[in-house]
Parts: C-alpha cells; structure tokens; sequence
C-alpha cells in the first residue's frame, strides 16, 4: 500500500480517534490525558496535522498501546486490497487449517 503525506495523516488520525473511541473519550478527556489542546486532537484526528513524538508516546503510555499499534494501517487497506490478501493467505493453507478455517467462517453469525 502506496500512500501519500496527506493520506497518512488521515491513516494515522483515524488510528487515534478509533483508539480514543474504545477508551469511550470525549475529545476533551482523551486531550487531557495525553496533555494536549482539545483543537490539536481534533487536528490531528482529521488530518490536518500529525501528532507529535511526545504525544504519542502519551497515548502508548496512558492506555497501554502497543508501540506498532498506532501506525499499523494494515486494517485499513482497501476492500480489494485485504480481499487478495485473504485469497493468497487462503491458497497457501493445507487442507487440515483450510477445514479449520471454513468452519470457523461457518459459525460466525453474519
């Protein structure tokens, strides 16, 4: 995945909203925490700026975030992207984990 400047900033913005959503923060409580202006976390969570060194090492620190957790941006690939990926994934299985796989698509309740 090839991404430019302004498409990592709202990678990596997403990231940080998504980890201050399963916190279940208001903008406000989650700015406090990690010590920074609610309209800086607004920013960066739109895009329009990157979070500082210091700041995400708040985030890490506060809520115990795995360092890779706020840039891996695999989840967040495009449909036909994460779709090739399974199917190559897929391909590569013996019979005995592809079984195993299958049964547990079976039992999801979509």
């Amino acid at each position: 995945m090839t991404i430019n400047e302004t498409q990592y900033k709202n990678l990596l913005g997403e990231n940080i909203r998504r980890i201050r959503k399963r916190n279940k923060l208001t903008q406000d409580a989650f700015s406090e925490k990690i010590g920074i202006e609610p309209s800086s976390l607004s920013n960066i969570e739109n895009g329009k700026s990157f979070p500082s060194a210091l700041t995400i090492i708040q985030i890490q620190q506060k809520f115990n975030i795995p360092p890779g957790e706020i840039f891996d941006l695999e989840h967040l690939k495009d449909i036909d992207s994460i779709e090739d990926d399974i199917y190559s994934k897929i391909k590569i299985l013996d019979n005995e984990k592809k079984r195993l796989l299958w049964r547990i698509i079976k039992s999801i309740d979509f």
